[in-house]
């Protein structure tokens, strides 16, 4: 459909205005309360868990490049199908001075300091850096990572996002990796950060969208040769993304097998799927869900200082730009910002997936409430975030139930790009605490200071990955930080496997994984939906099973599963206290652990 934007926006600023000022007044009924649910509590055990690697991304000082700031992902993903969620780390590098000592020169380079880092899970949440025998050792300037088969085979493959280049790196169902981007052609010479696998025709197997930020030629930029840089309450700082010139972003349509040895090769679809209809910005996360219910999977594009991409397609791989006249393009003051990370979760158990996007400081993050019929409303104000998030930098992010109620609870990695905020902000600091929000009732409070000691640490956070560490049965977090070892939070909720269901779905055909399944549980007067997503929050990958938790209730009253393809499946009165194994058209299957 042609879109007049400027139109659309003044339309869509008018009724979020009119409906803001109504809803302020008439308050939302909240679902019902899960009692019984633990405090949320969260222990920090990187260290003693083997995660030791020091995460290499830019000098320290962050003084010249933007490139040396925006920071990492990582990934929580099963390398080896032995059921234990094994991690991948993104590593970067630094911007080299000309050596002639003339910055003005044209021979800056950017290197990388260290290889992207794999570690395996040797069980219980305990890890071995196994990066030098798994094939994962990639030497590049990296951004984030996906975690997806993309070639139907059965296992996990990386897709990791680069300045210079990105690479895929296909998994031989052991966890060894091969490079094989120049075979698989999804090369992208862009400055890449967000990704994300998901269908986007129905045929079966996963297409790949890729976020690009700006075109850093770290040889020609001149705004950075100078001395004071792009100055940031007085100080020189580095520059972007205004000024810059944005990247367009990038996608690729799977071809399944083709060729000698039935390699799985992709197509720049880029131009035919009207994604490039938009004007290029400055794109960081993206996720892939459903955002109007008709069986496709949208697209949901966070932009640095720029209004954000809502991507409607229209079932066969062809997309509609159509955030501002859905409501989310913009903060609920018709203001464009800066947005990092994005989740997507069905917070209000409405049955509705929303969004929640991570801003960058003295701005709000900013929840998106699905109304139904492709229409959002900026929530925001709703909700206690509290001032310190506020004034916080914003980054990696999810909806997951932390505590076991059976709602979804909300996480947000924070750290700020300028070291000076120590300094020259008294009201922010450089290294932040991420932010825990437990769900109370369909509101977000804040409970940070209360999440234990894990939560307290500071850092400059970027990614978050989120899943089951230790297996057993809650939700763990894994937060890259920058120049520093990641943090590995624990959750303590008190007996989680007692009254929760993890579910693994098998999907058929090229998509084993199910990814762009949705899953329905009812329990009692609740509905809860959760989603199988590969991407999201900041440049991250997390643990594809699903956590259906069941609060004080002991079993789950009634379970649906909608598969990829459409198909339905149904079950009644399903014990928690289960791993189970699905696979579509089949039984539930109990999964013993040894």
């Amino acid at each position: 459909m042609n879109v007049d934007l400027s139109r659309a926006r003044t339309t869509a600023l008018l009724f979020v205005a009119a409906t803001s000022s109504t809803l302020a007044q008439t308050p939302v009924p909240a679902p019902a309360k899960a009692t019984g649910a633990a405090p949320i509590t969260f222990t920090e055990e990187a260290a003693a868990r083997g995660l030791t690697a020091i995460n290499q991304c830019g000098d320290p000082r962050k003084k010249r490049w933007l490139l040396e700031c925006i920071g990492n992902g990582c990934a929580l993903f099963d390398m080896d199908g032995d059921g234990d969620l094994d991690v991948f780390l993104v590593e970067s590098g630094h911007v080299a001075p000309p050596k002639s000592g003339d910055p003005r020169t044209t021979d800056w380079t950017a290197a990388a300091d260290a290889p992207c880092r794999l570690f395996e899970n040797t069980g219980g949440g305990h890890f071995r850096d196994a990066t030098a025998t798994n094939g994962a050792d990639l030497k590049v300037f990296g951004c984030g990572v996906t975690a997806a088969d993309y070639d139907g085979d059965g296992d996990l493959d990386l897709f990791v996002t680069c300045w210079g280049g990105d690479h895929l790196l296909q998994n031989d169902g052991k966890g060894h990796f091969a490079d094989v981007t120049a075979k698989a052609k999804t090369s992208d010479p862009c400055w890449s950060v967000g990704s994300v696998f998901f269908d986007a025709d129905g045929d079966g197997d996963l297409d790949l969208y890729v976020a690009n930020y700006f075109a850093m030629a770290v040889a020609r930029d001149p705004a950075c040769w100078k001395k004071t840089g792009c100055p940031w309450l007085g100080v020189p700082a580095p520059c972007g993304p205004k000024g810059m010139v944005p990247e367009p972003d990038r996608f690729f349509l799977n071809n399944g097998p083709s060729g000698e040895g039935g390699d799985v090769t992709f197509t720049d679809a880029s131009e035919s799927s009207g994604i490039r209809a938009a004007p290029a910005s400055f794109g960081l996360g993206v996720v892939a869900f459903d955002q109007d219910d008709d069986g496709d999977a949208d697209l949901y594009v966070g932009n640095d200082s720029r209004a954000n991409f809502l991507w409607d397609n229209d079932g066969h791989g062809h997309f509609t730009e159509i955030a501002d006249l859905a409501g989310c393009a913009v903060s609920r003051n018709g203001l464009e910002q800066a947005s990092m990370g994005v989740a997507c979760g069905d917070y209000d158990s409405n049955g509705r997936a929303d969004l929640f996007c991570t801003n960058f400081s003295q701005d709000d993050a900013t929840l998106y409430h699905n109304l139904g019929g492709g229409s959002f409303l900026d929530e925001t104000g709703r909700h206690d975030f509290g001032p310190e998030a506020y004034l916080s930098l914003k980054w990696g992010t999810e909806f997951v139930d932390f505590d076991g109620d059976g709602d979804l609870d909300l996480f947000m990695a924070c750290g700020h790009i300028y070291v000076e905020a120590d300094t020259k902000a008294p009201e922010m600091t450089y290294r932040q605490l991420n932010h825990v929000y437990r769900n109370d009732a369909g509101r977000f409070v804040d409970v940070t200071r209360t999440a234990g000691p894990g939560a307290q640490r500071k850092a400059s956070f970027r990614g978050a990955a989120f899943g089951d560490v230790d297996d057993d049965g809650d939700v763990d977090v894994l937060v890259v930080a920058q120049n520093e070892a990641p943090s590995l939070l624990i959750n303590q909720s008190p007996e989680p496997m007692a009254h929760t269901v993890v579910l693994k779905l098998r999907g058929a055909g090229r998509n084993p994984f199910a990814i762009g399944a949705k899953v329905i549980a009812e329990v009692g007067k609740r509905t809860t939906s959760r989603l199988v997503r590969a991407g999201g929050s900041f440049a991250c990958a997390s643990d594809l099973r699903v956590q259906l938790a069941a609060g004080d209730a002991k079993q789950l009253d009634h379970l649906v599963v909608r598969w990829p393809d459409g198909k339905v499946q149904e079950f009644r009165d399903v014990a928690t206290g289960r791993r189970l194994r699905l696979t579509e058209g089949g039984a539930l299957e109990e999964v013993k652990k040894p």
